[in-house]
């Protein structure tokens, strides 16, 4: 049995879910998904994408669970020869025993696989003051996004202070942390004691304008020194 074959048959019979049951969600025989619980078959990238989302949890590329003893076959359902991701397997070291003599958590060496190739990005609110959901995002290149990975995290909009500029509470917005003003740009900022979402536009060296619109458009002009920046918005994600 592959080892992405074993986590798939782990987490189908954590959920109570029959081969035929995961079959179904997944609109594929359920000959398919024994012979990939079995090691028969290897998965491609994009099946494993589909698993997950038939079992709630996410896999990650097939390249880490890739085995030496399988060799590619041609896909029952597609009639096609699965795309395996070719590269060096991570090193993971997993342990059967800890001290106490019990198997290691799975988690924890899921942890370790995942660490160098996923980041858990951080969901706040505008206080930020505990993480209200994570979110997986690719490293490339020890970035996300293109931006250090310790600094990402997600802001959930608490209000409809941006609403004219189609950011709406409710939606999530990809966000690096910043001390300053760089260029203008959309920033989570604090100020007069108030913690928001604002257009910043910088109009002299020691001046700012801040600009909103829920409805109507506002604009606020505000010494450097009045002003705490937080984080720059990158982009949104919407909720349908």
């Amino acid at each position: 049995m592959s080892r992405i074959g074993q986590e798939i048959n782990k987490l189908r019979i954590q959920k109570g879910i029959s081969p035929k049951q995961l079959a179904k969600k997944l609109g594929v025989s359920e000959g398919f998904v024994l012979d990939i619980e079995s090691g028969r078959k290897i998965v491609s990238d994009d099946m494993i994408g589909r698993f997950s989302k038939a079992l709630d949890f996410e896999l990650g590329p097939i390249g880490l669970f890739a085995s030496d003893d399988i060799a590619p076959s041609k896909d029952e359902d597609t009639g096609r020869v699965p795309h395996a991701t070719v590269g060096i397997k991570p090193k993971v070291a997993v342990s059967t025993t800890q001290k106490s003599g019990s198997q290691q958590p799975i988690q924890e060496v899921w942890d370790d696989a995942f660490g160098n190739i996923l980041k858990t990005v951080p969901i706040y609110d505008y206080k930020m003051d505990r993480v209200i959901d994570k979110k997986l995002l690719p490293i490339e290149k020890n970035k996300v996004e293109g931006f250090t990975k310790e600094k990402v995290f997600y802001l959930n909009i608490e209000d409809s202070d941006m609403s004219g500029f189609r950011i709406h509470k409710g939606d999530r917005a990809f966000s690096v942390l910043v001390s300053e003003i760089d260029k203008d740009g959309i920033y989570f900022v604090e100020y007069n004691g108030l913690r928001a979402v604002r257009q910043v536009k910088r109009i002299q060296a020691d001046k700012l304008l801040l600009i909103y619109n829920k409805g109507n458009l506002i604009t606020e002009t505000i010494s450097i020194k009045e002003i705490k920046v937080i984080a720059k918005l990158i982009k949104l994600e919407i909720e349908l």
